[in-house]
């Protein structure tokens, strides 16, 4: 007697190697899916971090930068530099050339893991921003108060800071162990102060 057909058994055998197969190819979309979230992720804060490194270079390069008119007594440069924030002046705001005013003093720290300059949101998942201050001797400090932030020279006998190194490490929270991206820079200040 011929049977057509499949019995039972065969029928159940075939199911299970289906779900088998396919429970393979979802957890290999899944796993696709979190890399490729997390390269993503990446893609972004480095993009981020190269952005804010590099408007941090830029900033510190013209500390000190002033248009003194003749007759001026105010200086620009370093208000308060300490190891993981800086207050710093200069003169690009043209109201009044050589004078300090409120436009004129700018700042970058971080605060819990977000990065401010001049008050506003620059950067999050900021791990730490570090900066060291090297002055005209070639000395390192871990901190440094060059003007008040009325313009008046406060390092009598002393000297001005040359460069500045900074080092601003970001991270992705959205993994167990977070890694992080480091960003250094060595920034010759361009404008000479008293």
């Amino acid at each position: 007697m011929n049977k057509k057909g499949f019995t039972l058994v065969e029928l159940v055998c075939v199911i299970l190697v289906l779900g088998l197969v396919l429970t393979m190819v979802y957890q290999n979309f899944f796993f696709q899916e979190k890399s490729l979230r997390r390269q993503r992720e990446w893609s972004e804060m480095n993009i981020k971090g190269r952005k804010a490194s590099t408007y941090i270079a830029k900033q510190l390069r013209i500390i000190g930068y002033s248009r003194k008119i003749f007759g001026s007594s105010h200086s620009f440069g370093i208000i308060n530099g300490t190891s993981n924030g800086i207050v710093y002046s200069h003169d690009v705001d043209g109201a009044q050339w050589g004078v300090v005013d409120a436009v004129d003093i700018h700042s970058m720290t971080v605060s819990h893991d977000t990065l401010y300059i001049d008050g506003n949101f620059a950067i999050d998942r900021v791990a730490s921003l570090q900066f060291t201050y090297t002055d005209t001797t070639g000395a390192i400090l871990p901190s440094i108060i060059e003007v008040d932030s009325a313009g008046e020279w406060q390092l009598l006998g002393g000297a001005p800071i040359e460069s500045i190194k900074y080092n601003l490490r970001v991270y992705n929270p959205s993994v167990t162990n977070p890694d992080t991206i480091n960003y250094y820079g060595l920034v010759s200040l361009r404008n000479k102060r008293p």
